[in-house]
């Protein structure tokens, strides 16, 4: 995790104690996914002094209180394995005493399979993590003639997570690319936002003394 951009506004000066700091994530979300960014709010620190920032116990980086002990910025939420509870610390570097901690349910937006190889029209076991942009998941594979659109899940709260098996393209698919999209539409479109897209490969495979068939070999891309 990368910690924060900050942007203060100065107020009047009060003296920072242990009690008084406190830190907390605007917007308040159930799940928070990684690449995305919030703002990291603190108060009761030392006026003007540092606050170091850690996630974890992983440093963060840190930030500078105003002239009111407060502190507001952005924070980038790097990533994070499949769905787990993250807790950021705040300590005054001037008086460590002075301490606040916070914790957030993070997820990073992905959908996972045990294995990036297999064979076409056999049914793969999916993981999809972080689809919250919509109460259903959708997956939609084009390439060599082949248009499908298919239901996935309903994801679960609080990430978005479902599990289910399909097959990307059935066992006669051509040889060649494929691009692969998880999305939360019926209707595919290349603009979709928050979409995750794939490149699943077909290639020929081969044995010792004869041809053997097909295999697929799954890989992420940029949208």
């Amino acid at each position: 995790m990368k910690a924060i951009t900050v942007a203060t506004v100065g107020l009047a000066a009060t003296a920072a104690t242990a009690d008084a700091a406190s830190i907390n994530l605007t917007p308040v979300q159930s799940c928070y996914l990684a690449k995305k960014s919030a703002t990291l709010n603190g108060a009761g620190f030392t006026p003007g002094g540092f606050v170091n920032v850690t996630v974890d116990g992983q440093s963060g980086g840190g930030t500078q209180a105003d002239t009111a002990g407060n502190f507001a910025g952005q924070f980038n939420f790097g990533p994070m394995n499949a769905v787990k509870t993250h807790t950021i610390t705040a300590t005054d570097a001037t008086n460590t005493a002075i301490t606040a901690t916070t914790t957030f349910v993070g997820t990073t937006h992905q959908v996972a399979t045990k294995n990036s190889r297999g064979k076409p029209g056999k049914k793969v076991k999916l993981r999809g993590y972080g689809f919250i942009f919509g109460r259903k998941a959708f997956m939609h594979v084009r390439g060599h003639g082949i248009k499908s659109n298919k239901f996935l899940a309903r994801p679960k709260a609080p990430c978005g997570t479902f599990t289910v098996k399909k097959a990307f393209v059935p066992s006669s698919a051509p040889i060649g690319k494929y691009r692969v999209q998880f999305d939360h539409v019926k209707k595919y479109s290349k603009r979709t936002p928050e979409k995750l897209v794939y490149e699943l490969t077909v290639f020929r495979t081969f044995n010792s003394t004869a041809f053997g068939g097909a295999g697929w070999a799954l890989a992420p891309v940029s949208g």
